[in-house]
């Protein structure tokens, strides 16, 4: 037992935590963060604190959308929109994939996330607040595209399905 601790002290002491472990620990507190924080903003500022912190989780996304386009060589388009979601997906620890590609839709599957279905006081309304950082980055990238998600986890559904949709040349509103 002296041996087992002396190794996990000088793990620690050295940085030599795998990468897995930080990881998972990040992400899983960055859940339970914003679920408080989520939760207290609810509590003082009513629905107005939540409409303020899913604006600033819209802001985040439209800010960041040309920087990880850039940092991942995609192109501007509906394709490139769809894969700068999944590689971010990838990186809160989101489990999705494209289950369908048309020209002017994108369905993506979420089949497991460190989130929707094990955080306590992870509720539809976290999800759809959370899930505005997602709309900034489409709008930031495609801002004739529009993101919906007609299935999630956190209303009984098998998957979470976000639907990207762009609006054809024919179809702008005049």
């Amino acid at each position: 037992m002296f041996l087992k601790k002396y190794l996990i002290r000088k793990i620690v002491e050295y940085d030599l935590l795998p990468c897995s472990i930080r990881w998972k620990k990040s992400v899983s507190g960055i859940g339970r963060m914003y679920a408080d924080i989520m939760k207290m903003m609810k509590e003082n500022y009513s629905s107005e604190g939540v409409k303020r912190l899913s604006k600033v989780m819209y802001n985040i996304g439209f800010t960041q959308a040309s920087e990880i386009l850039e940092l991942l060589g995609l192109e501007r388009n509906l394709e490139g929109c769809a894969y700068a979601l999944l590689a971010m997906h990838r990186i809160f620890g989101i489990k999705s994939k494209i289950v369908k590609k048309e020209s002017n839709k994108i369905i993506i599957h979420v089949t497991d996330c460190c989130w929707g279905r094990k955080k306590r006081g992870w509720t539809p309304q976290t999800c759809a607040s959370i899930g505005q950082y997602e709309t900034g980055l489409v709008k930031g990238i495609l801002p004739d595209a529009t993101p919906i998600y007609p299935k999630r986890h956190t209303l009984g559904h098998d998957v979470c399905e976000l639907v990207l949709t762009l609006k054809e040349e024919g179809d702008k509103d005049e």
